[in-house]
């Protein structure tokens, strides 16, 4: 329970400066991550009965935006209107038509001009590393986005962490990360005891340090006790082009052959091998979704010998062609993910 003794008494909440934060709500957004981030914000309003935040939603223009779920969010605010914010957060999924990322990215060096802080929120991130205002700073976004990602952007450091507060550049990969963020964001500007009341207000536990790790379910995954098993998954991740082979790994660990895959039945329930042949697939599967790259290349980047081996082996894991997997994303946001027992 809170310890309400260590807040403020009602009569010395004075709120500070009003601060105004701008909220770019793009189509198919995840509003969960906008809420989420919008949250601690208005519970800080409640802790002062007074604003300290004022909010708008902003887009390219004032018609109601259809976010993911279906629920529409009315603009209180456009990209050229001329208001100064304090903070401008990027929600976006996915790839953005240019009709929306045009005068999004004007809004965003206008704003950075302004010496605003930026914070972009799942590919919200992509959007400002485009505009070219992440050059030089540290990020983070949403794991699945990461390896289609992370060599279109050479001079931006992209990380795994949950989010990232580099000086006034703001990054997390959306939903649940957004209320560590934002409970964060509230602790800078307000201090620590207003952080616990929001904190408590929404009832939310306690939240995740920024360098908390995302969990990936196909590699980072915080159950795996075993230190030579999240060694080996590490080693398997930052080998995908060119795949080590198990024996290779198992000396890299100090381990014998057999213990390696021993380890693995235990923990995985599976061949190394095969973790290791899920996890090509995975980085294959993300670059279909996020990036540009032609399937040729998407054979070359994810270790394959050959375009036939690789079809074989996408086909077995998705019940479907590499070609149908990122039509389907493209058009309906459909994404399988691994379809085992075949």
């Amino acid at each position: 329970m809170m310890d309400k003794s260590s807040l403020l008494p009602p009569d010395q909440r004075v709120a500070p400066r009003l601060r105004r934060i701008g909220v770019c709500v793009s189509p198919s957004m995840s509003l969960s991550s906008a809420l989420l981030a919008c949250e601690p914000l208005r519970s800080v309003n409640r802790f002062y009965q007074q604003p300290a935040y004022r909010i708008d939603f902003v887009a390219a223009s004032r018609e109601p935006v259809t976010s993911g779920i279906g629920i529409a969010v009315e603009p209180t605010a456009t990209f050229d209107d001329d208001i100064a914010y304090d903070l401008v957060v990027v929600v976006s999924a996915y790839d953005q038509p240019e009709a929306f990322k045009k005068p999004l990215s004007r809004f965003l060096r206008r704003q950075a001009r302004r010496g605003v802080d930026l914070c972009g929120v799942d590919f919200g991130v992509v959007f400002m590393a485009e505009a070219g205002l992440l050059n030089g700073y540290r990020v983070t976004l949403h794991w699945e986005v990461m390896p289609a990602v992370v060599d279109r952007f050479p001079d931006v450091e992209v990380c795994d962490d949950v989010y990232v507060i580099d000086r006034n550049r703001l990054s997390c990969g959306g939903h649940l990360a957004c209320n560590d963020l934002f409970l964060a964001v509230v602790e800078r500007d307000q201090g620590p005891r207003i952080a616990r009341f929001v904190a408590a207000d929404i009832i939310y536990g306690p939240s995740r340090p920024a360098d908390t790790r995302q969990s990936n379910p196909l590699s980072w995954d915080p159950t795996i006790r075993n230190p030579h098993l999240r060694h080996a998954i590490d080693l398997m991740e930052e080998n995908i082009e060119s795949p080590l082979s198990i024996p290779q790994i198992a000396a890299e660990l100090g381990l014998s052959v057999r213990q390696l895959q021993l380890l693995s039945q235990q923990h995985f329930g599976e061949t190394l091998s095969n973790r290791y042949l899920d996890i090509r697939l995975n980085a294959a599967r993300h670059m279909l979704m996020y990036g540009d790259m032609s399937i040729t290349d998407i054979v070359a980047a994810t270790g394959f010998s050959s375009a036939s081996t690789f079809a074989r082996a996408f086909r077995k894991r998705f019940r479907t062609t590499a070609r149908a997997y990122r039509k389907a994303f493209t058009s309906r946001q459909a994404r399988p993910y691994f379809i085992h027992g075949g």
